[in-house]
């Protein structure tokens, strides 16, 4: 019996060993490797596919070398980095997070900031379609894995003993690398638009038209609380605590078709534009925020060809629009912001409509 019990224990004490011995080395492969960027940015030798944005993208602001930072939601997931740092002279990192929130925007340049203390310049987009909404509100079905954002070194249990990070991610690298590839730039990272279809079709598959027009909206007193606190909370505090910083902020061009959608179809117009008329009020008291609109822009608006469905715009425009933004194109202010708010929404609630279901000339 005293031989078997001794038996037993040799072997419970070997699995032990062994076990242990194989998280050591599982864990110590995700770490070394690192394909969130955790703990290291790219090992040199190593190619890494950067194609998880709420994954990589902390890892990317903690250990990647820059200056700026070129962020937002999938308004700018198809920009290219490159043109921005030719045309704003900065060395860039590309951080999009597709459907995030203000807040959830925010917490990742608060967070970049505080690792890198030499960035100059932030470009983010500010999407209407989030603007009127609680400063706290956040995109519960996107992953959200904040063992990857804080300090506590206990919880990356998550990350190096994740077999789906071993198996999956650590496993591409090492095999992206075997194949000769090429760790992915940022002007690709994100970049979807190659894979979509484009145009009036494609556009017009994503609605149906609504032509009973409901009785419109009003910009309410809570609306108006809404608006402000979620602005002070994630977009402005940032720029007050970093005046070194300068802020580019864009209002994405909807297609024509969002205004009608979106907008008109549920009665929402005014109090969308109202919405975005105390952004720009409040925005453009802050001295280090340049702030841009481009809804004014009716031949790319109006014009479905640039968009994959009613929001999002081809290559083409995102290349357009941070060319204007580097040239202080189409920059609101103070003596200049009033007019153009009015010219938008005199042109969108008077638009014929019709004429999107109209066969396309030949």
């Amino acid at each position: 019996m005293k031989m078997v019990k001794g038996i037993y224990k040799r072997w419970l004490w070997g699995v032990l060993g062994l076990t242990f011995a194989a998280l050591i080395i599982c864990g110590g492969v995700v770490a070394a490797v690192d394909p969130f960027f955790h703990y290291h940015g790219p090992i040199e030798g190593l190619s890494y596919p950067i194609d998880s944005e709420r994954y990589q993208n902390d890892g990317i602001s903690r250990h990647f070398a820059y200056d700026a930072v070129l962020t937002g939601t999938s308004m700018t997931e198809n920009f290219k980095a490159s043109q921005f740092d030719r045309l704003f002279g900065v060395t860039s990192i590309k951080i999009p997070f597709g459907g995030a929130t203000y807040k959830e925007v925010d917490q990742t340049v608060r967070r970049a900031i505080a690792y890198n203390p030499e960035i100059r310049v932030v470009l983010r987009s500010l999407d209407g379609n989030f603007l009127l909404a609680d400063k706290d509100d956040w995109n519960e079905t996107a992953p959200n894995p904040d063992y990857l954002y804080d300090e506590n070194i206990l919880n990356d249990v998550n990350y190096v003993w994740n077999k789906e990070v071993l198996f999956g991610n650590v496993k591409s690298v090492l095999g992206l690398t075997k194949a000769g590839g090429h760790t992915t730039t940022f002007d690709e990272y994100m970049n979807w638009a190659p894979e979509k279809e484009w145009g009036k079709e494609a556009v017009l598959r994503t609605y149906g038209r609504v032509k009973e027009r409901p009785k419109e909206l009003p910009f309410t007193e809570e609306d108006r609380v809404m608006v402000t606190e979620n602005l002070e909370q994630n977009v402005l505090a940032s720029a007050r605590a970093n005046p070194q910083i300068t802020f580019y902020y864009f209002i994405p061009p909807y297609s024509i078709s969002y205004w009608d959608s979106e907008l008109l179809s549920k009665g929402e117009l005014r109090r969308y534009a109202e919405a975005l008329r105390l952004e720009a009020e409040l925005l453009l008291e802050c001295e280090n925020v340049r702030l841009f609109g481009f809804d004014d822009q009716f031949d790319i608006t109006c014009d479905l060809g640039n968009y994959m469905d009613v929001i999002h715009y081809s290559e083409a425009v995102g290349d357009q629009l941070i060319q204007w933004m580097a040239e202080g194109e189409h920059r609101l202010t103070k003596e200049n912001a009033g007019e153009y708010f009015e010219r938008v929404e005199e042109f969108y609630r008077n638009y014929d409509y019709d004429r999107l279901y109209e066969p396309e000339e030949e």
